[in-house]
């Protein structure tokens, strides 16, 4: 019998990592095997303000967010895991008492959640229901007497949005069911025994809700989040459908339950749809459908797959539609008017003159002289977070492709033991590595409570991935986007830890991402020589104390002082072939990027020589050739000369 096997038979408490494992061999977990423990809630400091501008030319009814909700933030409230920072003044989840049904608010407010105030999104939509979920009246047509059904919500990630829509869509589930039984009962005078059995028949044969999430990751959270939401409900499943994972599991996972919660990635929901009938058929009786972070959806290029799937389900206003997203944008407006119905509510959690990111995140940024920089620079902010957050620091460190990626993860494995915590657990996630690796390293960090870990990626974690505690968010180059700047920066300041950190380190030659793309974000320019006396004072602190619960080396200064020495040294050590190839990698990217930078491709190249020889080690610059610059388009008039002169 497998480990997992074994905890579904003793109903032991298991993880999400568990869940992923469940959906590899076919199988719901249970609602006793969800852990007691408490879900812990994550709130963003921005405040939330009234509700804001009618999309064009669509009528919609605009619903404000509560009075309570649109003060701003002096402090976020006490953090826990899954949600964003609670007001002292919203209201509590017991005031939804009688609207929410029983099992569903046990499990909110007591286990597996414990969980005691709304957020400012949980507040805007959960005192809709009952409502909001009334069944479709066909013969009632569009009556502007009644409340919309249809929903539009702005609101960011970490904000409590998902039990903003999980509620909602259970106790719609939970309302069909209980219609569907009690007719059944009614039409054929059923006893109790063959009503339980004609709702399950009716739960196989009609799927109930369609939530689709951009990740893999961010679709499991959901998965976690809905299976503890339907704990006290006996019957009702979840199913997780995302890629990566075993099809052939998958669907016998779904002909063996019924198909209440169906939370799914795009891509693999599309391909089981389009291939597998017994998937198809009850999809296209679901009467809910809820898109989650629609703006990424689009960004990752599933426009076609969104509209493919809305297209196979009941059409609006029949089938019920709730659209979340950060932004509503002119692309997110289009999308809004193809699935949702013209008479829908919008409801805007976030003020249009609210920072890009949470003001509780200190964000730095730091223009390095030269290249020669770049790694002790990286190593000492790590060190400083690991000194300012003792036996609490947790790292996100970003890098722009997925060879960099590779290169600082042996970089940091290679000086682990400079750091002030030599023990210093590293993780490493990129496109190179297997979807189960990364899932497994995912898990762990998200996990992890060393007091002492660094998670170097590229941005498969840039979006919806939820790692509580994380201390601070190091960007080495630029991100793709000002939007994955701030994506990035919200992975910290969240959990329990009020506070974050985001520090972002250029070359010279990427400081134009700042003043062009970055306008808009408080951003404090720190010289790198002041984070090494930072250090250095913090380092000083620290060794005058003679005893800590901390596993620091101590005294700390001596490795401190050796910093640059070390890294002379694995710099003389390099793999040549792997800074080449990272080399070329950032070629690629930047060069893509000029114009966010408003700096010459010529300038680029020639920067990236310097940086292979300052930050890489090597002795010279690799040879480009002529034709791999034209390819890039950088040849000719667009830089190649300059970059031919540079020898590259």
């Amino acid at each position: 019998m497998s480990v997992l096997f074994k905890s579904l038979k003793l109903s032991a408490p298991v993880s999400a990592r568990s869940l992923l494992r469940a959906s590899r061999a076919g199988i719901i977990l249970p609602r006793s095997a969800l852990p007691a423990t408490s879900l812990a809630v994550r709130w963003s400091s921005a405040a939330a303000a009234q509700a804001v501008e009618a999309l064009e030319s669509v009528p919609i009814t605009v619903t404000e967010v509560p009075s309570s909700a649109k003060a701003a933030f002096e402090e976020p409230a006490e953090l826990e895991e899954e949600h964003s920072a609670i007001e002292d003044d919203q209201p509590a989840f017991s005031t939804l008492e009688g609207i929410v049904s029983a099992g569903t608010l046990k499990a909110i407010t007591m286990a597996p959640m414990s969980l005691t105030t709304l957020s400012p999104v949980q507040a805007a939509v959960l005192p809709l229901l009952p409502d909001l979920i009334r069944p479709h009246d066909a013969e009632a047509g569009h009556d502007s007497s009644k409340t919309p059904r249809d929903l539009l919500v702005k609101a960011r990630t970490g904000t409590g949005k998902t039990i903003a829509f999980l509620v909602p869509a259970i106790e719609a589930r939970l309302a069909d069911l209980k219609r569907e039984s009690a007719k059944a009962k009614t039409d054929a005078g059923m006893d109790a025994k063959f009503e339980i059995r004609a709702r399950r028949q009716y739960g196989r044969d009609n799927a109930g809700v369609i939530i689709i999430s951009p990740t893999r990751e961010l679709a499991t959270q959901i998965a976690v989040e809905a299976t503890k939401l339907v704990r006290f409900h006996t019957g009702m499943q979840v199913h997780l459908l995302v890629g990566g994972e075993s099809k052939s599991q998958q669907l016998r996972h779904w002909m063996q339950n019924t198909r209440d919660i169906i939370v799914a990635t795009p891509g693999r929901l599309r391909d089981m749809m389009e291939n597998e009938p017994e998937v198809a058929e009850p999809i296209s009786k679901a009467k809910m459908l809820i898109l989650d972070e629609a703006d990424s959806l689009l960004e990752m290029g599933f426009r076609e797959e969104v509209q493919a799937i809305a297209k196979a389900m009941p059409q609006a206003p029949e089938r019920q539609t709730f659209l979340f997203s950060a932004t509503v944008e002119k692309n997110i407006q289009q999308v809004a008017r193809a699935t949702l119905d013209k008479n829908h509510t919008f409801i805007n959690c976030v003020s249009d003159t609210a920072s890009p990111v949470h003001a509780h995140v200190s964000q730095h940024s730091t223009v390095l002289s030269s290249p020669a920089e770049q790694i002790p620079h990286v190593l000492r902010l790590i060190a400083h977070d690991q000194l300012t957050n003792p036996g609490k620091s947790k790292v996100l460190l970003f890098l722009p492709t997925t060879k960099m990626t590779q290169l600082y993860g042996t970089i940091l494995h290679q000086l682990q033991r400079s750091l002030p915590n030599p023990r210093t657990r590293l993780y490493e996630i990129h496109s190179r590595r297997t979807q189960q690796y990364r899932t497994r390293m995912s898990h762990e960090f998200r996990n992890d409570i060393s007091g002492a870990s660094v998670l170097v990626s590229s941005d498969v974690s840039a979006r919806g991935v939820d790692y509580p505690g994380v201390t601070r968010v190091i960007q080495v180059g630029i991100p793709g986007s000002s939007e994955q700047y701030v994506h990035r920066v919200g992975r910290t300041g969240r959990g329990k830890e009020k506070h974050g950190r985001a520090d972002i380190v250029l070359l010279p030659w990427e400081a134009g991402f700042l003043s062009w793309q970055l306008t808009n974000v408080p951003m404090k320019p720190v010289l790198s020589s002041e984070i090494l006396d930072e250090v250095t004072a913090l380092t000083e602190k620290h060794d005058s104390e003679s005893t800590s619960r901390v596993r620091f080396t101590h005294p700390y200064m001596p490795k401190l002082a050796n910093f640059d020495a070390e890294v002379k040294k694995l710099q003389e050590a390099m793999d040549e072939d792997a800074v080449k190839e990272t080399m070329l990698s950032l070629m690629g990217y930047y060069i893509s990027r000029s114009g966010d930078l408003r700096c010459q491709k010529s300038v680029i190249i020639a920067g990236l020589k310097l940086w292979s020889v300052e930050a890489g080690g090597l002795i010279e610059p690799p040879y480009i050739s002529d034709a791999f610059l034209s390819k890039l388009g950088a040849g000719g008039g667009g830089g190649g000369g300059e970059a031919r002169d540079a020898e590259l």
